[in-house]
């Protein structure tokens, strides 16, 4: 016998399959027995004469009987179909209705970020070319209240001849 399961709740009584052969023999001599004498089934007289022909005949016959599923699946499919089409027009409607975003739609700050941290390698005789001159005032440029002086400073670091701006030098 196996040892003790915790899982398993039932267990035989000790010395139960020592004595289980005696216990069967002494039931199964007694008159008091609970297995009926006479079977409860009767077959008819030359059944399995004629169960061959019988047989034979069913085999033979040519009537086929058309097999019908017992759960159709089509109506899954069909509802499953529409629903995809759905889908994909609703798909397609909504990718028609995207807004296009234009420069009008940037902040101007992302813009001023973008001309700082990336450098474009244009001269500044190129950005003149691009830049709209007939909607810039002389304000627009000296904003951030330029003294001459730090202008002329500028100018003298920066060109090699002054004479070539055509300024006159009032110093």
């Amino acid at each position: 016998m196996k040892p003790f399961d915790k899982n398993n709740p039932f267990k035989a009584p000790e010395g139960y399959f020592k004595k289980f052969d005696e216990n069967l023999f002494k039931k199964l001599s007694s008159k008091d027995l609970a297995i009926p004498k006479k079977e409860g089934f009767k077959l008819p007289n030359g059944y399995f004469d004629s169960l061959n022909d019988k047989l034979q005949e069913k085999l033979n016959a040519e009537q086929t009987n058309k097999v019908v599923p017992l759960k159709s699946y089509k109506k899954y499919y069909y509802a499953l179909a529409a629903a995809a089409a759905v889908l994909v027009v609703a798909l397609i409607v909504n990718l028609n209705k995207t807004e296009k975003i234009g420069f009008d739609d940037l902040a101007q700050a992302d813009i001023e970020n973008y001309f700082d941290k990336n450098e474009l390698d244009l001269t500044s005789y190129e950005l003149a070319e691009v830049m709209p001159i007939g909607e810039l005032e002389m304000t627009d440029m000296f904003e951030s209240n330029f003294s001459e002086e730090n202008v002329l400073d500028y100018l003298n670091e920066n060109t090699e001849y002054l004479d070539e701006l055509n300024l006159e030098d009032n110093e």
